[in-house]
């Protein structure tokens, strides 16, 4: 599969799509939570704004391989880089978000002695890896050990043999579909959490080998847009028959290695791949959004954290007018945290 050149905007078009999904996942799924058998008709508005973005983590998995396992590398350089990119930042916001989430402990919780908060900071990271939406870096740095290796093999392949080695990924995504994969603790079935990162580096070669193929013309783009929405669609009716079937909440429709997930994701990505934005506003945006991705996802959890803290969530308007503005809020909020950050001297090293 030879190698074609890169048009860089629909990347950030797609880099920056899966920013916003990954923040409206977690500004809409305590909507769903919250609202499910209370409020039905808010569940359903957070229902559908989830069902309608679950191609947020494929999509940054699909672009890292699109733009990664084409490329020949000096290992020494290549870690180097994945170091100074992704391990250094995250670092410092491991460090950051122990003493957020010791801050958040009420007085009486907080350990105070050297000794007892290094046993709740080691407890912390040993039951939910210090914050919950840190399993995708850990996902993430352990996949790129593998990738010069991964990108090698697949470009000794041509285009028959990837798609029958991604066929027989989608066919073990649907026979682990029930296995409980750990994400995200650091204690109990380490094979569990090794299997998980090993079916979504699928993401990769898929992102790798969707890259490769020709322009979409604009009948592709249309059924992609159709078939997107069928997805959304079977997403949340699942969702809802699900859930009154078992007589509770039932998201499993909503993993990342589901068909419909999977599905979702290559449509987004034929629908977007080699487009072109002519708006200079809207180019220069989400070029900002996609530079300042990395920064974001690390930080954004903060953000909404400290806005339900002070009860700023959901339920301070309808979820028609909330989820989009506390959207915005978020996006905006993270995105001056971590461009203040790049203008301190040497934070641009640890901002994301």
């Amino acid at each position: 599969m030879p190698t074609k050149p890169t048009n860089i905007q629909w990347l950030d078009t797609l880099r920056a799509l899966a920013t916003l999904g990954v923040i409206i996942i977690h500004i809409s799924s305590p909507l769903v939570n919250m609202a499910y058998e209370k409020n039905m008709p808010y569940w359903w508005i957070g229902n559908v704004a989830d069902s309608a973005v679950r191609f947020a983590v494929p999509v940054f998995l699909m672009l890292s391989g699109a733009t990664l396992l084409g490329k020949e590398y000096n290992l020494g350089e290549f870690y180097k880089r994945r170091f100074t990119r992704v391990l250094l930042p995250f670092l410092f916001w491991m460090i950051v978000y122990w003493v957020y989430r010791w801050a958040m402990l009420k007085t009486w919780q907080q350990p105070q002695e050297p000794l007892a908060i290094l046993t709740w900071a080691s407890k912390l990271f040993l039951k939910e890896g210090i914050s919950k939406h840190f399993w995708y870096v850990y996902m993430i740095v352990f996949i790129y050990l593998f990738v010069p290796f991964l990108g090698k093999g697949l470009r000794q392949l041509n285009h028959q043999a990837i798609s029958n080695i991604l066929l027989l990924w989608v066919i073990l995504t649907f026979v682990f579909k029930s296995t409980p994969f750990n994400m995200y603790s650091w204690s109990g079935d380490y094979t569990s959490k090794f299997g998980g990162y090993f079916l979504y580096t699928g993401y990769l070669v898929l992102g790798y080998y969707l890259s490769k193929l020709p322009v979409s013309s604009r009948k592709i783009r249309l059924s992609a847009t159709i078939i997107f929405v069928l997805t959304v669609v079977i997403s949340a009716v699942t969702t809802y028959i699900f859930s009154t079937k078992a007589h509770r909440l039932d998201m499993s429709m909503y993993s990342y290695l589901s068909i419909n997930t999977i599905i979702q994701s290559i449509t987004l990505f034929v629908w977007i791949k080699d487009i072109s934005i002519k708006s200079k506003h809207i180019s220069l945006i989400q070029s900002n959004i996609s530079s300042y991705s990395y920064g974001i996802y690390l930080v954004h959890i903060m953000v909404i954290g400290i806005s339900f803290q002070n009860g700023i969530y959901w339920n301070f308007a309808h979820p028609l007018l909330s989820l989009p503005l506390l959207t915005i809020g978020v996006l905006a909020c993270s995105f001056l945290i971590i461009f203040v950050l790049r203008k301190i001297p040497f934070g641009k090293y640890i901002s994301g």
